[in-house]
């Protein structure tokens, strides 16, 4: 299973976080500030932060480093910075430096103060990680054989991070749409609770079907099912293995078993109408052959 979350910032103004929580989004990274045009605090930050946190919204926080975070030095003094605006707040999920904005020319600098911008958050009792995309960042624009102590965010859309092997939180898409928030919004998937470590799993046939079923997903997307078992993840399990797979019902917005279906005749004349091997399918071998639904 992953948890699903957005990441937002003064782009996303006027959240109402009320329907965000309604919506089943588990998390939110909130941007704290950044350093792109000389260092400022985010103007929505303290908003995003009380009413997340009043709705029961799990939160990280996110530091966006300028072009100029390309050594130790200013990885320490934007640390120092971020800790001033987060001061006294907690945050569940880590607190991250973005790096977007050094050149790739830099990569030796910008590992640096990427490393001492964590160690500084981290000294000051938080979880920190880094934040970047899986090419043009990690790959490009750092030395991630250097980063292993740190958990990464990746971005990556269209499929799941490749280069970066290690990670606990990827943003799959910039054109989301959640209750709430007004336009587009990045979503998120996150292996990892930081509250109670990994994520539940979910096997059915000695296989992992996190691929195939996310609990708040299948409340959000029916609502008979959200009127008679809210958020309970077990029993939305239960549900979906006893008739949901049966009736084809999504269960994740990875996974529609009906194009599934529709999509490969092979499977067709293998399985007919014994819906449940769709989803094992896709899991077991259709995942790994590139298939998509």
């Amino acid at each position: 299973m992953q948890l699903t979350g957005i990441d937002v910032s003064i782009y996303q103004p006027n959240i109402d976080w009320a329907k965000v929580a309604q919506s089943g989004c588990r998390f939110a990274i909130i941007k704290a500030g950044g350093s792109e045009c000389g260092r400022f605090e985010d103007r929505t930050f303290r908003y995003n932060y009380e009413k997340a946190r009043e709705n029961g919204i799990k939160l990280g926080t996110y530091f966006m480093g300028g072009k100029g975070f390309a050594s130790a030095a200013a990885g320490i003094a934007d640390a120092n910075y971020f800790l001033q605006i987060i001061s006294g707040k907690v945050f569940e999920f880590p607190c991250y430096i973005d790096l977007e904005l050094p050149t790739p020319v830099t990569r030796d600098g910008n590992t640096d103060a990427c490393i001492a911008f964590c160690e500084t958050v981290k000294a000051a009792g938080y979880k920190t990680g880094i934040y970047a995309s899986d090419i043009s960042g990690f790959k490009d624009r750092l030395d991630v054989s250097r980063l292993e102590a740190y958990d990464k965010w990746v971005a990556r859309y269209g499929s799941e991070p490749q280069y970066v092997k290690n990670y606990q939180v990827w943003q799959y898409t910039s054109s989301g749409a959640v209750l709430g928030v007004n336009g587009r919004v990045d979503m998120n998937y996150s292996n990892t609770d930081y509250e109670g470590g990994d994520v539940e799993a979910y096997f059915f046939m000695g296989v992992d079907f996190s691929p195939v079923f996310d609990p708040d997903y299948y409340a959000n997307r029916y609502p008979d099912l959200e009127g008679a078992f809210g958020y309970d993840h077990s029993a939305l399990w239960t549900h979906f293995t006893t008739y949901g797979m049966w009736e084809l019902r999504q269960a994740s917005q990875e996974f529609n078993p009906q194009v599934y279906i529709d999509r490969y005749p092979d499977l067709r004349a293998a399985y007919g109408q014994n819906y449940p091997l769709y989803f094992w399918h896709y899991c077991y071998f259709g995942k790994n052959e590139g298939r998509t639904a």
